[in-house]
């Protein structure tokens, strides 16, 4: 095998090898995984929202029953005030019936408050329990694509090795100027440094090599570059 082929072997190794790279880099799962972080995220937060507006409905609830217990025990007091047959006073028992009848509407009106606290609050619950299921399922479906893209990495990167070792052991057997000149096409040309001359075509640009030059090329045994974009050419 001439040193050009050996050069192209090369170049075929090292077009692999940048395609797994790119792969690693940029798995076509990471952009998912990163969109349903976001949307976890987005969801956990509008979760831990509904849980402060949880813990508020309850503190209302709580001070509503405590308001409530205490219009009972008012209301208790003046009834006991006002059935006991100590008050005989007619004014004094006027007053008394209008404060019961104003207690229990007080009364009346907060249990009704207490009562829609309490839907609202199942209401909110129920908000809750959805967003931490949606939350849980987000984390499951991310956790899943995660551990393909982490398998498909320990595959690309045992490839690595393989190819990387075979890389080296080829380039050795090539010469140091011709190799300088490859590393530098490969940076230059976009990862493509040698092609094959296809009916005096140069498969890197698809542009037809001078006749000359082709006639050249074919008689040639040493190093051969494309007159139109300088890519190392083999036959």
């Amino acid at each position: 095998m001439s040193e050009q082929e050996t050069l192209l072997r090369v170049q075929e190794l090292d077009t692999r090898i940048f395609e797994l790279r790119e792969r690693e880099k940029n798995h076509p799962l990471k952009a998912e995984v990163e969109a349903l972080e976001e949307e976890r995220e987005a969801r956990s937060v509008e979760a831990e929202e509904v849980a402060d507006s949880m813990e508020e409905s309850r503190k209302k609830q709580r001070a509503m029953e405590d308001e409530v217990q205490g219009l009972e025990n008012k209301l208790a007091r003046e009834e006991e005030k006002l059935y006991g047959g100590k008050v005989t006073n007619p004014k004094e028992l006027r007053g008394l019936q209008a404060e019961v009848r104003s207690l229990k509407k007080k009364k009346d009106a907060l249990e009704t408050e207490f009562l829609e606290e309490m839907e609202s609050q199942d209401e909110i619950k129920g908000r809750a329990e959805g967003l931490q299921a949606e939350v849980e399922r987000l984390r499951a479906e991310m956790e899943e694509k995660q551990k393909i893209i982490d398998g498909e990495t320990v595959e690309i990167r045992s490839e690595l090795d393989d190819l990387e070792g075979k890389r080296r052991a080829l380039r050795a057997e090539i010469g140091e100027e011709l190799l300088e000149l490859y590393d530098g096409l490969l940076k230059s040309k976009h990862g493509l440094a040698v092609v094959r001359v296809s009916d005096g075509v140069c498969l890197g640009c698809r542009v037809e090599l001078p006749g000359i030059e082709f006639d050249r090329f074919l008689k040639s045994d040493s190093t051969f570059t494309c007159t139109n974009c300088g890519r190392i050419l083999v036959k």
